[in-house]
């Protein structure tokens, strides 16, 4: 049994691979007739002209390169060296054109690390080409992120969303775009999950120098960088986010004898976030072999669940379109958000933060609105389930009982309908 079916209460699909994108990922990641057969029985149910879902896309390259190596011939290999090349091109440039801004924050003292694509690119897969990027994460010391968010400014980046305390206190990153519509990621936190004072100390604690065309900067080390990989994919979309797989895996191929096992479950056990890491590396060892220590995932595997795990989880792994249609859902979301910033607060300090959080994720005044917001929302919710036609009389396809059961003496087969 694979780790896909550890959990059976969790969809497959929007947290897994799909068939076709698991044949993907073997052909891309797979040696020998193994990558071969996965290449071919994907190869024999896509439409060879058609569009690829953007997971697949962004895959295409991995897959060129491998399927280069083994020697085969189809005609979507055409396809699939146009794919490489493109992304070649766009990492140069895209590289290029951010450089001038991480100059800038040099030139300012403000310490960068880079995170995802650009230490993947140059220290793991070593290729412009295989790891096809959108924008560029870029980590600051959370002391100097207003400052470097003035110094990207005057160069002509423009974040996306307006910025507050509150913003700062309670996202980890924001979006800055410039004229020619190339992307930053600015971060104080690398993840959601680590939004917290001190709380990326294990990741400048432990910074590789990284040569970015020139520019001297900081990359996560190979522990830390397969923590972050693993936490920021692992998590459901109507469009599963595979990435990470192949990621994730290229770590543990090219720096798995550097990964500080110790370090990793210790880490997880600390933040809580001991079964998504379980998850995630027992998927990559029963799925591709991944290099990963059988008593790593015993012992991560023995940590359980706590209870925030419990609850995050309950929202990050599963579908949430369900919760949205239910009266108090999206509260629970919200509320799942909120326990990682106060998983050490006492009752009080946490229901006091509890109503600031929903008053920024409501965008209200102040927290005295919060009772008719939730009232006005049960309210909306009772008549639109009022409005619901009734359903119909019977079995599940709507047919009549009498009807139901008079279909045998009528010498019709079970179930078909006249």
């Amino acid at each position: 049994m694979d780790a896909r079916s550890a959990d059976a209460s969790f969809s497959l699909f929007g947290l897994w691979p799909s068939e076709e994108q698991d044949l993907v990922l073997r052909a891309a990641l797979l040696d020998g007739e193994a990558a071969v057969s996965a290449f071919r029985q994907w190869a024999g149910r896509i439409d060879l002209h058609g569009d690829f879902d953007l997971a697949t896309f962004g895959l295409l390259p991995l897959l060129y390169d491998n399927v280069r190596k083994l020697g085969i011939t189809h005609p979507l290999v055409g396809r699939l060296k146009g794919a490489y090349r493109l992304a070649w091109y766009k990492n140069h440039k895209l590289f290029d054109d951010v450089r001038p801004a991480l100059v800038a924050l040099t030139g300012a003292g403000i310490r960068t690390m880079l995170l995802k694509g650009v230490p993947l690119v140059f220290t793991t897969y070593c290729n412009h080409a295989l790891r096809p990027m959108g924008d560029v994460d870029v980590l600051v010391p959370t002391e100097h992120v207003a400052g470097a968010i003035e110094v990207l400014q005057g160069i002509g980046w423009r974040p996306f969303s307006p910025t507050s305390s509150d913003f700062f206190r309670y996202r980890h990153a924001l979006c800055l775009i410039d004229a020619a519509e190339h992307e930053i990621d600015l971060h104080w936190h690398c993840l959601f999950e680590l939004s917290g004072p001190g709380n990326d100390d294990f990741l400048w604690s432990s910074a590789r120098p990284l040569d970015f065309n020139g520019l001297a900067t900081l990359a996560p080390d190979p522990t830390r960088h397969l923590i972050v990989t693993i936490v920021h994919g692992l998590r459901w979309n109507p469009a599963p986010p595979i990435r990470w797989i192949a990621d994730a895996l290229a770590i543990l191929r090219r720096s798995g004898d550097e990964v500080a096992w110790d370090e990793l479950v210790g880490f997880a056990t600390d933040a809580r976030l001991s079964y998504r890491l379980h998850l995630g590396l027992s998927y990559l060892q029963q799925r591709f072999e991944a290099p990963v220590p059988p008593p790593v995932l015993a012992e991560l595997g023995r940590a359980g669940r706590s209870t925030l795990e419990r609850i995050e989880n309950s929202v990050v792994l599963r579908d949430r379109r369900p919760l949205h249609a239910r009266p108090i859902g999206n509260l629970w979301i919200i509320f799942a958000e909120y326990c990682r910033f106060a998983r050490r607060a006492g009752w009080s300090e946490f229901m006091v933060g509890f109503s600031h959080y929903l008053r920024f994720r409501w965008k209200l005044r102040g927290r005295l609105e919060i009772p008719g917001v939730i009232w006005r929302g049960l309210v909306r919710r009772l008549r639109e389930k009022l409005a619901e036609p009734p359903p119909p009389v019977g079995g599940p396809q709507g047919v009549p009982l009498r009807a139901r059961a008079a279909r045998p003496s009528a010498g019709r087969p079970e179930g078909r309908l006249s």
